[in-house]
């Protein structure tokens, strides 16, 4: 907020010469639905549309103020920027963000509100509460808030899994979490990493979500066939279609790193597919001095 509010070099740093250099990182921050989960897991109609809800309830545009401070973009889908196939100008429905639509499947599926507590039931009755873990950081008890404030909105009950990092990776890999989030970037300028969230041979492994999807399976092993091309790009776009048709990840944000250079320094450049930057950095003493 001081140094680049708005994304802008604030005066007081370019008086001295400092420069702003925003990059969008090769990156991605998600949350996925365990599909083992009783609650919000499942592939029935009912059991996507409360996916989709959520989804939909979840403020993107407020989260990235709110978490980010602008300096993020929406993610549409698992193509990240600067990797094959990203376009800005691609969208699918998984960045939406509609709450009357959300609502109105809810409703149509059932999720109602029967006993006029303001708060939903499951289909059958149930009381309807959903679990998002998260780590103790001060950056997760920001998102809690969110998260509990997007879902009050749709009259759905959240509730917070509290624990060390490790210990949520451990739970999460044994597919005992029903909601989970975390940022992963990629290392060299192709998201094949990222779609692979959504193969099931990936499960246990970077399948969070435990998705199965036999479509889905076959398009993502044909495309590690193809050399990147207008035919592989297609592949790739179905795939994320798929996935937020499905919603087995709600994906939030690619992130923007922005970094502040002193006139000084030679030879920065921000490098999106690694955070090793130092060898190509220096120092011109005499701008230094002067």
């Amino acid at each position: 907020d001081r140094a680049a509010p708005g994304g802008i070099l604030a005066p007081f740093l370019a008086r001295k010469g400092i420069r702003l250099r925003r990059t969008p990182l090769s990156d991605i921050a998600l949350s996925y639905f365990n599909l083992d989960d009783p609650v919000v897991g499942g592939y029935e109609p009912h059991k996507v549309a409360l996916r989709r809800a959520i989804s939909l309830a979840f403020d993107g545009a407020d989260y990235i103020r709110q978490i980010y401070k602008g300096q993020a973009i929406a993610a549409q889908s698992p193509f990240a920027p600067n990797t094959f196939g990203y376009d800005p100008a691609f969208a699918t429905p998984i960045a939406r963000h509609d709450l009357a639509a959300a609502r109105a499947l809810l409703d149509t599926f059932g999720y109602l509100d029967r006993n006029g507590d303001g708060w939903r039931e499951t289909p059958d009755g149930a009381p309807l509460e959903i679990e998002v873990a998260s780590s103790q950081t001060q950056l997760d008890r920001r998102q809690n808030e969110l998260w509990k404030r997007y879902m009050d909105r749709i009259g759905i009950k959240v509730r917070f899994n509290i624990a060390q990092w490790p210990e949520l990776l451990k739970q999460s890999l044994a597919g005992k979490l029903m909601i989970w989030g975390f940022g992963w970037q990629v290392g060299q300028p192709d998201s094949d990493t990222l779609f692979g969230f959504g193969y099931s041979g990936n499960i246990e492994q970077t399948n969070d979500a435990r998705f199965r999807l036999p479509a889905y399976d076959a398009l993502y092993e044909r495309s590690r066939r193809l050399p990147d091309g207008p035919e592989r790009q297609a592949i790739l776009r179905e795939m994320a279609r798929l996935l937020a048709a499905w919603m087995p990840y709600k994906l939030h944000v690619h992130r923007i790193q922005a970094d502040l250079m002193h006139p000084w320094l030679v030879g920065f450049d921000r490098n999106s597919f690694t955070t090793r930057l130092w060898d190509t950095l220096d120092i011109d003493p005499a701008r230094r001095a002067a």
